[in-house]
This record gives structure tokens, sequence and C-alpha cells, in this order.
């Protein structure tokens, strides 16, 4: 199996380290601006691999079985052209614009691209679908179906006790924006205040985070068995972080739209970032854990009794290779799903959504990649609730119509 992969930063490490350790990789070709950064990447992949790995350029890509794409969407939609050209598929963890026409080349070519695939998108609604699957084929369908997940310092700090692990061009641009977050209510996907919706959630061995509105993709709902399901997805971070944004809120000082200050025209907002970004950028010594939590109910039975899966991944950063679990966890789904696209095992063309065109098989073939490396569900389990008993013993509760 012959790899290009495109951009060599934090989670092109974690994508490369996965492939480099795969046995089925017979060369890796990484290509990226930095050369520099490219040519030690290289270096430290080849002590840990028995296959080739080499520096080059984006012509590299025709002589490839599969493309691994790390890297903003300006170069990854480029690598995509090229691709197409080449007739070879691409996975990358990047989401594309709403006005993309992404889908529309690659089934011209042909050829399937896999996006967004890291992750959250992609990990993320490959679980969320998983639970989804699952509950049908037991109950018949599913009634609610909520996502946790999040990245999170091992140890908080101030202010916030949030800590960026991402770098490149998103480490100044921190994760505070205004915006509106969706859910899916009964089957149709609905928009909710960024950072409402707070709730405590806790976790096995990490503690008691807080949970909020954020990061759902539109076509989630897409999937057939969510079709009539109520469904959120939430980020995760330690407690007090919504709280806070929401104040510098309150204070127009996320606001967007440049204001007059002694003669200069700028945004609160980017104010905020650059004041911001320095105190809460990682640090060497720091380390993060990683959460995703699915949770599900089925359908009632003829007795009110309901089936409830719980599935939790808990991955923390690897002091032996110094990845963050941010890096693993969203590098190592890259490419897991890099491996069945070289290895044709994925049918269609065009953009295909993960969560769409995987497989209950797909996904049992991501997860044994992802625990050959260390990053294991934690929790997987089904449960039944039954409803309270009146006195007279009919069950209690609202009714469902």
């Amino acid at each position: 199996m012959r790899v290009t992969l495109l951009g060599c930063g934090r989670m092109g490490r974690g994508a490369g380290y996965a492939l480099a350790r795969d046995p089925r990789t017979t060369s890796i070709t990484l290509v990226d601006r930095d050369h520099e950064q490219a040519r030690e990447l290289a270096a430290w992949l080849s002590a840990h691999a028995a296959c080739e790995v080499r520096v080059g350029g984006t012509d590299a890509i025709a002589g490839s079985d599969a493309v691994a794409a790390a890297v903003p969407w300006a170069a990854t939609r480029t690598a995509i052209e090229l691709a197409a050209r080449a007739k070879v598929p691409v996975a990358s963890i990047t989401r594309p614009p709403q006005e993309s026409t992404v889908d529309e080349l690659a089934r011209a070519a042909g050829v399937p691209v896999l996006l967004p695939v890291g992750l959250e998108p992609g990990l993320t609604e490959l679980a969320a679908a998983d639970v989804a699957r699952r509950l049908t084929d037991l109950t018949g369908g599913v009634r609610t179906l909520e996502v946790f997940c999040g990245g999170v310092p091992a140890t908080p700090r101030k202010p916030w006790g949030y800590t960026a692990f991402f770098g490149g061009e998103l480490a100044n641009h921190l994760p505070i924006a205004q915006r509106s977050s969706l859910a899916v209510e009964h089957g149709q996907v609905v928009g909710h205040p960024r950072f409402s919706g707070v709730e405590e959630r806790h976790v096995p061995g990490v503690g008691l985070l807080e949970a909020y509105h954020d990061g759902m993709v539109p076509w989630l709902a897409d999937h057939p068995a969510l079709a009539h399901a109520d469904c959120t997805q939430k980020t995760l971070r330690w407690p007090g972080f919504a709280q806070a944004v929401t104040g510098l809120a309150t204070l127009g000082l996320l606001d967007e739209a440049p204001v007059a200050v002694d003669g200069v025209a700028v945004a609160p907002k980017r104010v905020v970032e650059h004041v911001l970004a320095p105190q809460l950028r990682a640090r060497p010594e720091d380390e993060d854990v990683v959460v995703l939590e699915v949770s599900g109910t089925g359908l009632p039975d003829a007795g009110g009794t309901t089936l409830s899966i719980r599935a939790l991944l808990v991955d923390r950063a690897d002091p032996e290779t110094g990845l963050a679990a941010m890096t693993r966890t969203t590098g190592f789904t890259l490419a897991a799903a890099t491996v069945l696209l070289a290895e044709r095992a994925v049918a269609g063309t065009g953009w295909l959504r993960p969560h769409l065109a995987l497989s209950a098989g797909h996904f049992a073939r991501i997860r044994d990649d992802l625990a050959a490396l260390g990053v294991r569900w934690t929790a997987d389990g089904e449960g039944r609730h039954t409803p309270p008993q009146s006195p007279s013993g009919v069950a209690s509760g609202g009714s469902d119509s």
C-alpha cells in the first residue's frame, strides 16, 4: 500500500505514525509546504516504520493507492483535484465549505473522497451511527441519541481550564465564535445558540466535565436509523468554560464587526483571541485527554421498557511517542480510513460522508486499527430501563403521544 500524506503538522504526525506502523503500508510520501517540517517527520517516522518513508511533492499523488490529507481546506481542495486526475481516492480530516463542488469533481472522476474523517467530525458520527444501528436492530428504532466529545488538558489551568492542542493556522483562533449549533428533533435539524444547554457529565477516570451545544454536522440526520430520533451533540470542557465565553459575548467582546479604537478599525473578537491565545496554547509539559461518549435509547417495548447503549472512549497523551490524545484520535482515524480506501473496500464515488458510506464492518475495522495503537473504547454496553410502577401496578409517567 503506497500512501501520500499531505500535511506534517500535529494531525499529520498522528496519521503518519499509524500508517508507518501498519504492516500493510509499503511506502509513505510526505508532502508539506514546510520542507524542513516534512524532513523532520520523515526522520522520526523512519525510526518507527518498516516501510519506506520519503519526502516529495504533490506529483507523488499519481503513484499512490490513496491520499491522506491533514491540511486546511484550500490545500485539500487542490489535492482532490490532483487525485481526481490520477483516479486516486482521498481521505481528509477537513470539512469542506457549504458551497463546495468537491462532490461533482470526484463523481466526474469516478473516485471516492471520504471526509471529514478525523475525530470530530469523523469518529463522532461513525460511533453515533454504530450505536443507532445496534439500537435499531434490537428495538426497531432510535428514540434519542446523545454525542459528547472534547479534548481537555489532563490538568486544567487558569484562566479557563482550556488548552489549545491544535497548532498551525488554528493556533490563534479559539473555539469561542458565537453561532448557531445544530441538533435534531424528530428527524429535523434545528438550531440552538452555541454554549447553551450546559449540563454536567461525569467521566470515569477523568472527572466532572461540562457539555454544551456545539459541533453537529447537518448530515448526521441523513442516516436512516436516525430518521425520527432526537439527537444532540455537545462539546466537553472543564466546568466554567461555557460561562466564561458567554460572559465575554454578553459584553460585546466577541463581536466580529470592527469598531474604531483611536482611529483604528479592529474586531473585538480578534483582540480577545490575540490576548488569550498565548495563555491557552499548549506547553511542552501539557498533556491532554480526549473523551468521546455516545449514549442512545431505543424504542420502548410493549411494557414500556427501553434499551440503552452507551459507548465511551477515553484516550490520553502518549509520553513514549509524544503524541497528544487529540493527535492520536484524529490522525489514527484518518489513517484507518485511508487504508480502507487504498484497499478499495469502500463503494461509491464523489463526496462520501463517513457515517453514511462506511458499514458496521468498516467501523469494526477502524476500531480494530485504533485499538492496535492503544486507542480503545473503555466502556461499551447495554442497559434496560423499566418505567416505575404506581401502587396500582400500572406504569407511571407521562404519555409518549
